[in-house]
């Protein structure tokens, strides 16, 4: 093997071994630490009017006690409502987590079966659109004129609604939105498994994360709603929310900062450190921020991955990720969403006591290893290269 070959062997070994670490958590990987399963998780796609929006939720206990009840701004038809792939909060959230800079690393929608069709029940001031069976859903699609008639609706027909939370409803009864409420089917579960196993009683599930539910309606500005959550909140929740737009978003009517670590990563448990570092931006935010946690294009791949679902058409499409930590008391409006004065590109990048600026020195060895290259050449000595190229790659690690 001729000097030449051995040098450009030795750097393509040197970057070998940079790619390896970079495999095992050394360099730049991205790692899972905040907001894996948070309170209350959406997607909101927005395009030219229309907005998909998916949700999932967990339950414990009975699962015969389990409602969920989704405000919407305009009817939503029984073609427009589905489960979706739960993996695609997965994805998103890989994708968006923060990384680390130093040393210390980490490792389709189903078809909806209708029930009643379009014909429209009436029951006091509540308008009953439309029963369906959606998967392991039952679901109705109601508008109602007064809110103590859809309370009294809602618990008959057994989409348990808290006591105590009319509130809640008359803020969208005021502005005549439609619901679209869901329970359990009884006779379903997420692993087609009956809901009811012996030994375990009447549905009775610890933690259990349900399917995602899709509504697809038209809407002039994507918004997420908030409000209702606040029926079923009796302590702080975690908002996690991945809105999909032409451009990035901000809230227009929730301050909206990007997040700012306060101090490197020093090793140990990343999880605790960065959570009290979003708790330390989020108190300089003020209570009831969004953080922007993350900002950029969407790749084109995960569109693909995920195309029944974010429906996403052809062009650039942004992605956000907002998240947050509210009080009940804080959640008294929704979440409106618009475009952000720019779409500049943010993410986390988190930096290790012990490099410092880890891209500045990652530039140096790099530059190192290409003076080495240089003079070792420009000498004519082949002997010389292979020196330049060692005492590079030599001062290189020690760098590193």
């Amino acid at each position: 093997m001729s000097y030449m070959s051995r040098g450009v062997l030795l750097v393509a070994c040197l970057l070998g071994m940079g790619q390896v670490a970079w495999a095992d958590g050394g360099m730049f990987p991205t790692f899972a630490g905040s907001a894996a399963s948070a309170d209350q998780r959406a997607v909101v796609v927005f395009d030219s009017g229309r907005e998909t929006l998916i949700l999932q939720t967990t339950y414990e206990g009975d699962s015969a006690n389990f409602a969920w009840v989704i405000p919407t701004p305009v009817r939503v038809m029984a073609g427009d409502i589905a489960t979706a792939d739960a993996s695609i909060f997965d994805d998103l959230y890989y994708l968006t987590e923060p990384h680390v800079w130093g040393p210390y690393g980490y490792n389709g929608g189903l078809i909806v079966g209708c029930g009643g069709g379009a014909r429209t029940q009436q029951f006091g001031s509540v308008n009953v659109w439309d029963t369906l069976h959606v998967d392991d859903y039952e679901v109705a699609i109601l508008s109602a004129g007064e809110s103590s008639d859809l309370v009294t609706w809602l618990n008959n027909n057994g989409y348990a609604y808290p006591a105590g939370h009319q509130g809640e409803l008359d803020y969208y009864v005021g502005k005549a939105w439609f619901f679209v409420a869901a329970k359990i089917n009884p006779a379903r579960r997420q692993d087609g498994n009956p809901v009811d196993p012996p030994g375990l009683g009447d549905g009775q599930y610890e933690g259990d994360e349900m399917d995602p539910l899709r509504l697809r309606f038209d809407t002039p500005e994507p918004v997420f709603p908030l409000r209702i959550s606040a029926a079923s909140s009796k302590a702080e929740v975690e908002v996690l929310l991945y809105v999909i737009h032409r451009h990035r978003v901000i809230s227009h009517n929730f301050n909206t900062q990007e997040v700012k670590l306060s101090s490197p990563f020093k090793g140990g448990d990343f999880a605790e450190y960065y959570e009290r570092e979003f708790r330390n931006s989020l108190a300089e935010a003020g209570a009831g921020s969004l953080l922007v946690e993350y900002a950029g294009e969407l790749p084109r791949y995960l569109a693909n991955a995920h195309a029944t679902d974010l429906g996403v058409g052809e062009g650039t499409f942004y992605l956000t990720r907002l998240r947050t930590y509210l009080q009940p008391d804080e959640m008294q409006e929704d979440v409106g969403l618009a475009q952000a004065p720019s779409d500049e590109s943010f993410e986390v990048w988190v930096a290790t006591a012990s490099l410092g600026d880890g891209r500045v020195r990652l530039a140096v060895v790099g530059l190192l290893l290409v003076l080495g290259c240089v003079l070792g050449i420009a000498s004519g000595d082949r002997d010389k290269l292979i020196r330049a190229l060692l005492a590079a790659a030599v001062i290189a690690l020690l760098i590193i």
